[in-house]
């Protein structure tokens, strides 16, 4: 028998099905994916490993003292298959008498507009819909379905795009995000053989078939074929991601002492790296903690080893401001800092406008409040970055909202004089990466006030004031909220270097 810190050895096939819902109890005390009391939801497709999932998972409710919900996304891919999945599952939800939780996205618009593959676009808004439902549930678990055929399909395409040792590994039981795969260590073979001895009906994805796409055809051609050469493959890569698990396992808390050392992180979604103390690193350890931190944002992408390459190649470089785009994460060099942090939508090209001095607005992806009152000298000032006070009687409106131009030129409180935008940003210790989402405030074709960091010399309140102009800002959506919180962190690094 493995040792605690082991991986199961898996339920291959060839395995008698009639004993699955025990086996996979066993694995989740094991591996202690459940706790009692827990809200977990549970994805499903429609196809047989999340519909066993979830009919296994709704027989332990009651031993486990679980909480079950129901989640099934809709990619918009195929018209009236994926509509008639969607009825499926939300049919079987009510048969079992648990919640129903459905979404839906469009899929080619994202995979158009981010340049990527239908695979990843629909990973992603499927992903998204589910932390979602989960966070405004309060679910305490994501279960996925994820089986062991789903391991051996995995170890072999990031084989093929040069993954390191971290990929290979491949999935883990569990993610400190809170997902779990209770089937990871069931091969598919046991599962349909359980789902035709319970008679349980499920629904096939003919997409499954279709050679278009490379998992396909590892699933349909390669594995057949290395098979010839080795009946047991399941359980030959299933040793060797024990292994690899295993040495990782040894390693990190090498890697982790490492990190604490070079880098930050500055919120979830932003970690920075100080070169410098990184490059002393032997060559070996820069890599891992590279692997390190890039999974923290991309978790289950797959890195190769020509991209942590090129992320050293950026740390190494010269020159400050180049840029790598991997996935759902981004890779920028500032300075004597190497920045990775989750990939913010296209900069914003409009702003708006803010038509009187009092009431709330929206512009700019943002919402504006504004509150026009005398000015009493010896009233404390706001401490919130994204509040300003403002000298109103030295602003016509309306007022602008608009972003980074090249050229602009900004007058800061305080300093002596007008200077570049570009560079009093840069003595802010703004990113350029970030520069383009920050909103500025114009009257009159001046910058008023860079939101988030400062007011202009010329609107700034005087011994003359008589009239205070209190401007507050906040995110407006999704995208606003994400920059909010990347801006903030630049705020908070700068006080305390």
């Amino acid at each position: 028998m493995p040792d605690r810190d082991s991986v199961t050895i898996p339920l291959l096939p060839g395995s008698p099905a009639a004993g699955l819902p025990q086996w996979v109890g066993r694995y989740l005390a094991r591996e202690n994916l459940l706790a009692a009391g827990n809200r977990v939801l549970v994805a499903v497709s429609g196809g047989p490993d999340s519909v066993a999932l979830l009919h296994l998972l709704k027989r332990l409710e009651p031993e486990l003292d679980l909480q079950l919900g129901v989640a099934h996304f809709d990619h918009g891919l195929r018209g009236r298959e994926s509509r008639e999945e969607a009825e499926f599952v939300a049919a079987l939800a009510q048969s079992l008498s648990l919640p129903f939780h459905g979404g839906a996205g469009d899929t080619r618009d994202l995979a158009r507009r981010e340049k990527i593959s239908l695979q990843m676009a629909g990973r992603r808004l499927r992903l998204q819909f589910l932390r979602d439902t989960c966070r405004c549930h309060l679910y305490h678990r994501l279960a996925l379905g994820h089986t062991a055929d789903d391991q051996v399909e995995l170890f072999f395409l990031r084989l093929l795009r040069g993954a390191g040792p971290e990929g290979l590994a491949g999935m883990r039981p569990t993610t400190p995000e809170g997902i779990v795969r209770p089937l990871l260590a069931v091969s598919k073979e046991a599962i349909l053989a359980w789902l035709r001895q319970e008679n349980l009906p499920y629904r096939q994805d003919p997409s499954n078939l279709k050679r278009d796409y490379l998992r396909n055809r590892v699933r349909l051609d390669l594995l057949p074929q290395l098979r010839e050469y080795n009946p047991r493959l399941h359980e030959a890569v299933w040793r060797t991601q024990v292994l690899l698990q295993e040495q990782e396992k040894l390693l990190a808390p090498e890697v982790e002492r490492a990190w604490d050392q070079v880098g930050e992180t500055l919120n979830p979604d932003f970690h920075r790296l100080h070169l410098p103390q990184f490059l002393k690193l032997p060559s070996a350890l820069q890599k891992l903690v590279l692997r390190r931190v890039l999974q923290d944002i991309l978790e289950d992408y797959p890195l190769s080893a020509a991209q942590v390459a090129g992320v050293l190649d950026l740390a190494q470089a010269r020159k400050s401001g180049g840029r790598l785009a991997l996935g759902t994460c981004a890779v920028a060099r500032a300075g004597s800092e190497l920045h990775i942090f989750r990939r913010l939508p296209p900069a914003p090209r409009e702003g708006g406008r803010l038509p009187a001095s009092s009431g709330n607005f929206a512009a700019g992806g943002w919402s504006w409040r504004l509150d026009s009152r005398p000015f009493l000298p010896g009233t404390p000032w706001p401490q919130e970055a994204q509040i300003a006070w403002l000298d109103q009687d030295c602003l016509n409106f309306p007022v602008t909202i608009r972003y980074f131009q090249p050229g602009d030129r900004f007058w800061a409180s305080g300093a002596p004089g007008a200077k570049k935008l570009q560079d009093f940003l840069v003595d802010s210790k703004i990113p350029r990466w970030l520069r383009p989402f920050i909103p500025l405030v114009e009257s009159d074709g001046q910058i008023i006030w860079v939101a988030g960091l400062r007011v202009a010399e010329g609107a700034k309140l005087t011994g003359r004031t008589r009239n205070l102009l209190e401007m507050e800002f906040s995110p407006g959506n999704a995208d606003t909220r994400r920059v909010w919180k990347m801006l903030k962190a630049c705020r908070r690094a700068t006080v305390q270097s």
